[in-house]
């Protein structure tokens, strides 16, 4: 067990000195990159978001619609009475 231990926390030193070594790299190579390809980075960062994000179960995808169609509800009711009052927003 204590082995273990010892193990867990050798794994977050050397995890540690890559995550700061990465930084340093980072603010090193900050003014290098175009806009261009800091917008590529981007697409490319979003594209694997998109490919390991955890499909929506029905009922999720349920009530997120019925969320957005009660916001939008009391959105219209709000310009209604807005508009009722003659009230400029």
């Amino acid at each position: 067990m204590a082995e273990d231990k010892a193990l867990w926390h050798e794994a977050l030193a050397h995890y540690r000195a890559w995550n700061e070594a990465e930084f340093i790299d980072c603010v090193q190579r900050a003014g290098e990159q175009s806009l261009a390809e800091k917008w590529r980075a981007y697409l490319n960062l979003m594209a694997f978001c998109w490919r390991i994000k955890p499909q929506a179960s029905e009922w999720e995808q349920r009530q997120t619609i019925e969320e957005w169609e009660t916001y939008y509800a009391r959105i219209r009711r709000f310009e209604e009475r807005r508009h009722g009052r003659g009230t400029a927003t």
